[in-house]
């Protein structure tokens, strides 16, 4: 019986799928991917090591990533620790240069304080627009990151009212006769160039005639000081209590001749609804800023004006543009997560999912948006992720993964379990945190509570999800991930044991696009060397003691750090040094029609690698471990020989005998690279007549 598997986008699948070959899973599932990764044309590649960026600023305590992204080409990873922000930019920590304005800077990190402690730090919640960064805990009132530039970084609590300021010394003088005399009320507020509307000013009165006895040539005079950044004012009269709308004027001065007030455009009444009362959720949508969960009240939106970001003004009668305040009602005080952003405001609780926004699709103080649910599963305070156009977010207990994303058929948002196919990699362990690499491979990045780490290749059109676990010499903390040139970058807090003290390092996941064996990293903690050959490396000190892994020019190596630098067995040009990891991948039990239960026996293995090294192994049915040999043109001692990948079928006849669960094993323990495209075998069955 000869056997095919060319596809493997199934990933990894629970051990009590081992006798499901009835489901179409099966067909291109796996019985282990560890530290590799499911390519959605199907192949399954080793996956690139970690560069180290250097060790937070105290490893005595936990720290966490959060991106910052101004656009695809400028962005940064900030390392939120005990009460400071740090910054990354492309593989290294931002330093102060030379002539900083500040010489005490000079040459150190740059690093700005903030308010939030240790143990605030899981379940801060953000959200960015340009260069500013919003940032929520429901215990600090909340504050925007801001980039003035490279080196200047500042943090500042938001000041809730309108950017421009309400007029000031407001002046009104009567002009005409004086009998029937009737008291006057008058108010201003200035315009920025953005139509950001400020603050009533001072009211100020004035008596003039009744209304009515108004003749030609009589009228009122407002004036005001000038306000900067205002382009206009809008002036209103006290109409039975209400500041009703009479005109607007681009000076400082207004003449009101018998103007009928408006009354369905009112002044705006200032609202601060977070005065000891901090939110916890922050988003944007439709030209809004919307916060959510404050601790007063946990179920409750509150959105900014429209076009501005800390205007929670409103008027009477409210018109569409001001601020908006909804409280989703349920049977339960479930409180608010999270806030995403979609064709619809998606609210996710902890309890259950709402879609939120007017019934014309357009989110408005009138007529009011109407929250509707969609499902009851709830989520944890784990941000969620978007991808296309589906969010995918952990579910409350922690140990779930969802999908979320609209459905024509039922006009609602609906989703599936992801988790539900490889559900042994989470039992007894919670997502604690998650990232998404769009670009190049689509991989979720899922930080779990015991230090490992998963990963989910998904792409939801072409209906792939398939998992795949990593482990290093450590313990996984944070991940976050950023654009970095053509590809989305992952970045690690990942804490190891160093000369016996715990040590917590930033490590960056190198590019899996490569060309010969020496153009990634397939080292953890590592570093790269490219210049002159030489035999010494040093700045080892981060691996001090440890054993390490050697990719020098293509051929390996394997070495003790003592005193921080290790020596070569010979000169190289190009070499990694780093902690080694092995890739495991182990088909599910082959089977054919009807062969549950029988023996088998496999008697000849081809594999088709692709852009790979041949010396891999393979493992026995008895487990031992056969390397399989490398081509002559890798050995030929031609340059770059050592460095070459190939694309080729290779022919294997394992150590096999006789078992009921019978399965390809191959395992990669050098730091090269390896990625499989199929994988066909030859089993005999046993004879059962």
């Amino acid at each position: 019986m000869r056997v095919t598997q060319n596809s493997f986008t199934g990933g990894e699948l629970s051990t009590p799928l081992n006798a499901r070959n009835d489901l179409a899973k099966y067909s291109n599932g796996l019985k282990k991917l560890k530290n590799g990764f499911v390519q959605q044309e199907g192949a399954v590649s080793n996956r690139a090591g970690m560069e180290f960026v250097g060790e937070i600023k105290d490893s005595s305590q936990k720290a966490r990533l959060i991106p910052f992204s101004f656009n695809t080409e400028q962005t940064y990873v900030i390392e939120a620790g005990n009460k400071y922000f740090r910054f990354i930019k492309d593989g290294g920590y931002i330093i102060y240069p030379d002539d900083y304005r500040e010489p005490s800077k000079r040459g150190q990190i740059v690093e700005i304080e903030t308010p939030y402690t240790t143990d605030e730090l899981s379940i801060l919640k953000y959200a960015q627009n340009a260069d500013v960064l919003t940032i929520c805990h429901p215990n600090h009132p909340q504050i925007e990151l801001s980039r003035y530039s490279h080196y200047d970084w500042n943090v500042k609590t938001i000041d809730f009212k309108p950017k421009v300021n309400p007029p000031a010394n407001l002046r009104a003088q009567w002009t005409g006769k004086t009998e029937n005399p009737r008291i006057y009320t008058y108010l201003v507020t200035a315009v920025d160039d953005n139509d950001e509307e400020s603050n009533r000013s001072a009211e100020v009165q004035v008596q003039g005639r009744i209304e009515s006895n108004w003749a030609v040539g009589e009228y009122m005079t407002i004036t005001w000081d000038a306000v900067p950044n205002a382009v206009e004012y809008n002036v209103y009269r006290a109409v039975n209590g209400i500041f009703a709308y009479v005109g607007t004027a681009t000076k400082c001065t207004f003449t009101d001749d018998k103007i009928e007030p408006d009354l369905s455009s009112t002044a705006p009444i200032a609202k601060n609804p977070f005065e000891n009362n901090y939110p916890s959720v922050v988003n944007y949508f439709q030209q809004r800023k919307i916060y959510a969960n404050t601790k007063k009240n946990p179920q409750t939106i509150y959105s900014s004006q429209t076009g501005t970001s800390d205007n929670f003004n409103v008027s009477r009668p409210l018109v569409a543009s001001d601020a908006v305040t909804i409280t989703i009602s349920e049977r339960e005080v479930n409180e608010i997560r999270h806030i995403v952003a979609m064709n619809d405001l998606i609210v996710l609780t902890s309890s259950a999912e709402w879609k939120v926004n007017g019934t014309d699709g357009s989110f408005s103080a009138s007529p009011p948006p109407v929250a509707k649910p969609q499902s009851y599963y709830g989520c944890s305070h784990v941000m969620p992720v978007v991808s296309g156009n589906m969010i995918l977010f952990v579910q409350a207990g922690g140990s779930v993964l969802r999908d979320l994303g609209y459905t024509y058929v039922s006009d609602s948002y609906d989703g599936d379990e992801l988790t539900i196919f490889a559900n042994h990699l989470f039992k007894g362990r919670q997502i604690v945190d998650m990232a998404y690499a769009k670009e190049p491979f689509r991989i979720v990045w899922c930080v779990l509570s015991d230090g490992k780490l998963a990963g989910l290749t998904y792409n939801r059109k072409q209906e792939i999800s398939g998992w795949h676990r990593h482990e290093t010499d450590g313990e996984f903390e944070s991940v976050v991930c950023i654009r970095e040139g053509y590809e989305d970058v992952a970045y690690f807090i990942i804490k190891r044991n160093i000369n016996g003290q715990d040590k917590r390092y930033v490590e960056r996941m190198a590019t899996r696009i490569i060309n010969k064996a020496t153009d990634s990293i397939f080292l953890d903690s590592a570093l790269k060397y490219e210049g002159e050959p030489v035999d010494v490396l040093k700045g080892l000190e981060h691996l001090e003691g440890k054993t390490v892994y050697v990719n020098a020019d293509g051929g390996i190596e394997k070495h003790v750090v003592e005193n921080g630098s290790i020596t070569l067995n010979d000169e190289a040009s190009i070499i990694s040094v780093g902690l080694p990891y092995e890739f495991e991948f182990e088909t599910l039990n082959i089977e054919g029609e009807n062969t549950h239960g029988l023996k088998k026996n496999i008697n000849r293995i081809n594999i088709k690698i692709n852009e790979s090294r041949e010396d891999f192994y393979i493992v026995g049915t008895d487990g031992s471990e056969f390397q399989n040999e490398r081509s002559i043109e890798s050995v030929d001692g031609s340059p770059d020989s050592a460095a070459k990948l190939f694309s080729k079928d290779i022919d294997i006849t394992p150590f096999a005998y006789w078992t009921q669960e019978a399965t390809v094993h191959i395992k990669q323990k050098l730091p090269l690279p390896l990625s499989i495209l199929s994988i066909s075998a030859v089993v005999q069955l046993e004879d059962v007549a």
